[in-house]
């Protein structure tokens, strides 16, 4: 199935849809966020950061290639308490980078993975270890036979796939049936999906995600 966009029609919706808010900019893929610590989902969706670089002390390690970040700390330059898990997210030099789960602890550096795209569906990855369990055998050198078996666990690392929804702070796995759900104000992109393979959804998922967010744009005010 081939995917179609077409252009005319997106520049138009585009250009409709931003000349009625005079007060707003468009979300394009590569928008630049302001700079700084943000407590809540709330201030990433107005593009102001709860915190500036210049209130905080921080402890940074950045990979802007791989769009991955981490904090040993992140405090108040004013001594007052700033939880890790209070951390929505943080940005730098433009980019934005959401707190991944179940690593705002005391014990462990805060991980963020980058926005790849940003939108009114953003979409990011990250790499984490998940345990497998590998059925092994165990063979005789003379007969070729299996004379024991059993299943060992095995560490992999595998690139988790997730989207954000810029209207409304929802996460969840990037894959064809959540996607549908979120883009069903989209009938012709949502039917096209729908039709897709799963061979032909792993291929092409993500760029129908690019056509959604050109289609469907977001807005962050105009700061003053």
């Amino acid at each position: 199935m081939t995917l179609r966009l077409y252009i005319p029609a997106v520049l138009l919706m585009a250009a409709a849809v931003g000349a009625a808010q005079p007060d707003s900019v468009q979300v394009t893929r590569d928008f630049q966020f302001t700079d700084g610590v943000y407590l809540a989902f709330e201030d990433f969706q107005a593009n102001r950061p709860s915190l500036s670089w210049d209130e905080v002390d921080a402890q940074l390690v950045t990979s802007r290639q791989a769009f991955m970040a981490q904090a040993e700390y992140i405090r108040k330059k004013d001594g007052s308490f700033l939880p890790s898990d209070s951390i929505w997210g943080i940005c730098l030099k433009g980019t934005p980078y959401i707190l991944l789960p179940d690593t705002a602890t005391s014990k462990q550096v805060m991980v963020f993975a980058g926005l790849r795209v940003r939108g009114r569906i953003c979409y990011y990855t990250y790499e984490a270890e998940e345990s497998r369990t590998i059925e092994m055998a165990a063979y005789n050198p003379l007969t070729g036979r299996p004379f024991r078996k059993g299943a060992i666990s095995r560490e992999e690392t595998v690139v988790r796939k997730r989207m954000l929804h810029f209207q409304d702070g929802r996460r969840e796995v990037f894959g064809k049936e959540a996607f549908l759900d979120w883009i069903t104000d989209d009938p012709q992109l949502w039917r096209t999906v729908d039709e897709l393979s799963d061979k032909e959804a792993e291929e092409k998922l993500y760029k129908c995600l690019l056509i959604y967010d050109d289609r469907n744009p977001a807005y962050v005010p105009v700061k003053n």
